[in-house]
């Protein structure tokens, strides 16, 4: 590996503003720049220091002072209180505004710099941070939401994930410091609810024989399905096979060319035997066993029969909702349920252990939040999108949601079609999953740039989507989706997903 670590010390902009100072030196100094104003803060603290605990700058306009907070939940997992607390501060400090991230995160925006050391203390004091959710670290850890309590979670992936927080996060030998985001899955379950497939490093269920552990699969990303590492990682073996890993990312991941240093063009330039033989090189795991977490989730299935109980599904469609909206849910989940809100990735939620569902469903909030709506809207996801983030090349949220209701009023189904929307290649939107995916574009009409997107259709949680038409104006991708649609509603077999579908038509 000794070009690779000789094209490692080769350092990008980012890396040598890293090199200026500790991320902790900073964080340090944050309440007394707050008091003082955003003034305080240079280029290079909004540009990377600031994003290590999860604060960007979203400010537009000299004179402006608009910041937004990403909140680390990790499994998705989220108390009572924790909902409460995160509903109040967007009250108060932020327009009362709230979006569910796909990596089973919150994010609250439209703050004052000068809010945000008081709003730090208060999401400390119900065990919440902000600690390592931007820029070059290890990200939330995702799992399957029904994690420990669905009927088909084998394994209760609780103790690992913490176990892996305990060796980066606050750290601050690992705050900033890898070469690019570092993203982990891992699902103990037969159905995959949370894209397990799409991630950096992925921890698959499966059974060796009689016995059940994880296949390793590595370089996933937005638009890539991670690749088999031929590996069957036993469950006393998870935490360290995981710091083997990201060791290895942070040793010799790239940091000349920012566009390309995530662990996929690692791989790609050593190739994943090699990898793999350095994950080995200490101790030999078995090889891969039977993935046996390959069951698609009924996304429809409003009421899913837990181990004990009953959890409802809430449908929040492109994630957004209010702060008075979760402070009810909370209420809804100690009132019905014990108290336990789990995120999704795909900007849903769920309230677990309801003894009465008929009951709790009665709640106003389910009515605006509706458990079972029909496909269009309950299989949406959507990126924050140029209404609120600087790389969004169209308004994601806006466009997803016309779409949605124009295809419920034109082109009614009762199969199941997932559309996700990314404002741009960055693909928060998980584009390249989707049954039909939007990635943000520009092009021209009569001499003038318009906002469009790319059209990519077949994609699923182990397969990638593949562009179909490039830089669609926005008015023009009804026209274009439609007779997809059509066809699907059509030539489908009874109860037949469009992923299913697609294959079939396809062979």
């Amino acid at each position: 590996m000794l070009f690779v670590e000789e094209r490692a010390k080769r350092l990008n902009k980012i890396e040598k503003i890293k090199n200026s100072k500790e991320p902790m030196e900073f964080f340090k100094q944050l309440e007394e720049f707050a008091k003082e104003g955003s003034h305080r803060f240079s280029k290079e603290d909004r540009e990377f220091f600031l994003k290590c605990f999860g604060i960007y700058d979203k400010t537009r306009e000299e004179g402006e002072d608009n910041f937004m907070i990403r909140i680390r939940i990790p499994r998705g997992n989220l108390t009572t209180s924790q909902a409460k607390v995160i509903g109040e501060i967007a009250k108060e400090y932020g327009r009362n505004h709230i979006d569910l991230t796909t990596r089973m995160q919150i994010e609250i925006r439209y703050f004052k710099i000068k809010d945000i050391p008081t709003i730090l203390k208060r999401l400390e004091s119900v065990s919440i941070t902000t600690f390592q959710t931007g820029t070059d670290n290890i990200r939330n850890i995702v799992t399957d939401p029904l994690d420990g309590v669905a009927k088909d979670s084998f394994i209760e992936t609780k103790e690992y994930i913490e176990e892996m927080e305990k060796l980066f996060l606050k750290r601050e030998e690992w705050i900033g410091k890898l070469p690019r985001k570092f993203n982990i899955s891992i699902s103990g379950s037969l159905t995959n609810r949370c894209n397990v497939y799409g991630h950096d490093c992925c921890f698959v269920l499966a059974k060796k024989g009689n016995e059940y552990g994880f296949n390793l699969y590595l370089g996933g990303k937005v638009g890539v399905i991670a690749e088999s590492a031929n590996l069957f990682i036993k469950k006393d073996e998870v935490v360290e096979v995981f710091e083997k890993v990201v060791n290895l990312y942070k040793k010799y991941g790239f940091r000349d060319n920012r566009n390309r240093n995530r662990l996929h063009y690692l791989l790609k330039e050593v190739g994943i035997e090699k990898f793999v033989e350095a994950v080995n090189q200490d101790k030999k795991y078995q090889e891969a066993g039977e993935t046996i977490c390959n069951r698609s989730p009924n996304d429809r299935e409003g009421v899913i029969e837990l181990k004990e109980n009953s959890a409802l599904q809430m449908i929040i469609p492109t994630g957004i909702l209010s702060g008075d909206d979760l402070i009810e849910i909370a209420k809804v989940a100690e009132k019905w349920g014990d108290g336990n809100i789990r995120l999704t990735t795909t900007q849903n939620l769920f309230i677990l252990n309801v003894k009465e569902s008929l009951s709790a469903l009665k709640e106003p909030i389910f009515q605006k939040y509706k458990n079972v709506d029909n496909t269009y809207f309950t299989n949406l996801i959507s990126c924050i999108g140029s209404a609120d983030c600087h790389y969004g090349l169209y308004d994601t949220k806006k466009t997803s949601l016309e779409i949605a209701d124009y295809l419920t009023k034109n082109l009614p189904t009762d199969g199941k079609i997932r559309m996700h929307y990314s404002g741009c290649i960055k693909g928060c939107g998980l584009h390249g999953t989707a049954d039909i995916g939007f990635i943000g574009s520009k092009t021209k009409r009569d001499g003038k740039v318009i906002e469009a997107v790319h059209i990519l259709i077949g994609g699923n949680d182990s397969r990638e989507g593949k562009i179909i038409h490039k830089s669609v104006p926005l008015d023009e991708i009804k026209e274009i989706i439609t007779p997809i649609i059509e066809d699907y509603n059509i030539n489908r077999l009874e109860g037949e997903a469009f992923s299913d579908y697609y294959i079939r038509v396809r062979e």
